[in-house]
């Protein structure tokens, strides 16, 4: 997917004042003071209608080992189990993924908050009638220009006029609607008009923050990185709408780069894990570690090894690596079993 982290886009947090802004994204306390995770990043699928330049999961075609439907639902029932409050889902993109409703209708109807994150491009009248019926938590659309020229270079065949559809459509039926926007330095300029956007059509929230170095966006990162003037620029701007539009929609900009994440998260492991489409789970998207496979172990299981896997040398020295030279993190798709 994008710039931020699964934790840190989906949290959807308020922003903090500066002494507690980082233990507010990260969530409060660690790992270890928890019996299970209190978020969930799911990424569905593999698949995706797009060719993302700055993809982190590297995403295009499904992976031939992901979970069967029944496999993702026992899943889903462990996560009950284990009263699990908060999930999000992503890809690839979710919504081309033939069961997503039965997904989601059983995380719902187990009163697990779900947030699903999308191109939007799926979503027309009928498919936002029946989102909305879900009540979930949010819908968040990606949205990377305020121009079809800007949005449509960094999302390789993708289709602006329909992400924003996807957002007027969603809104007509009263879903919680977010619009997310990744800044390149071909299209940080536009920031300012694509929050006056998001505001036009209704949307509860407008959320953005750097460029992610991780899966596509490493690759492409000399095309895609903005300057450090550019990033100036950019948090002028998100000032001065985040006070334009104070009581009518959220403007949040995670301040935070993986780096500032990544050393956080070595001293305080938060309670949450990344699962992928074949049922393996992660630490975090910017590692390459793999702490466990939902196919052969339960996820009460993982998360004890989750949480050890932390104090792991293999993982503390090379997360010390990347964080003095974040080119390693290039290479967080290419997994490491711990």
């Amino acid at each position: 997917m994008d710039f931020v982290s699964k934790e840190q886009k989906s949290s959807g947090l308020p922003d903090a004042e500066p002494e507690n802004r980082m233990q507010t994204v990260f969530g409060g306390g660690t790992c270890d003071d928890y019996a299970a995770p209190l978020f969930i990043p799911w990424q569905l699928n593999s698949a995706c209608n797009l060719e993302c330049l700055h993809c982190c999961e590297e995403a295009g075609r499904s992976l031939p080992d992901e979970m069967t439907k029944e496999q993702a639902l026992d899943f889903c029932a462990q996560a009950v189990q284990l009263n699990v409050p908060y999930m999000a889902i992503s890809g690839g993109e979710p919504l081309v993924c033939p069961y997503i409703f039965d997904i989601c209708s059983f995380i719902r109807d187990n009163n697990i908050s779900l947030k699903i994150e999308t191109n939007g491009e799926c979503i027309d009248d009928e498919f936002a009638r029946r989102l909305a019926e879900l009540k979930l938590r949010s819908v968040q659309v990606s949205l990377d220009g305020a121009t079809p020229e800007t949005h449509e270079r960094l999302r390789v065949a993708g289709n602006w006029k329909k992400a924003v559809a996807a957002c007027k459509y969603l809104v007509e039926h009263e879903v919680n609607t977010e619009v997310v926007f990744v800044p390149t330095k071909f299209n940080i300029h536009e920031i300012g008009d694509v929050i006056d956007l998001a505001y036009s059509m209704g949307v509860y929230g407008f959320y953005t923050g750097k460029i992610m170095q991780i899966g596509r966006a490493a690759r492409n990162w000399d095309i895609l990185c903005p300057s450090e003037g550019q990033y100036e620029r950019f948090s002028e701007v998100l000032r001065e709408k985040k006070a334009a539009y104070e009581g009518k929609m959220q403007v949040f900009c995670y301040a935070h780069d993986v780096i500032e994440e990544l050393k956080y998260r070595l001293e305080s492991p938060s309670a949450s894990l990344l699962v992928l489409p074949n049922g393996k789970v992660k630490l975090i998207n910017s590692l390459p570690f793999i702490c466990g496979d939902l196919k052969k172990e339960s996820l009460s299981e993982i998360w004890e090894k989750y949480k050890t896997a932390w104090r792991n040398p293999d993982v503390v020295e090379f997360s010390m690596k990347a964080i003095a030279n974040p080119n390693l993190l290039g290479e967080s798709n290419s997994w490491i079993e711990v």
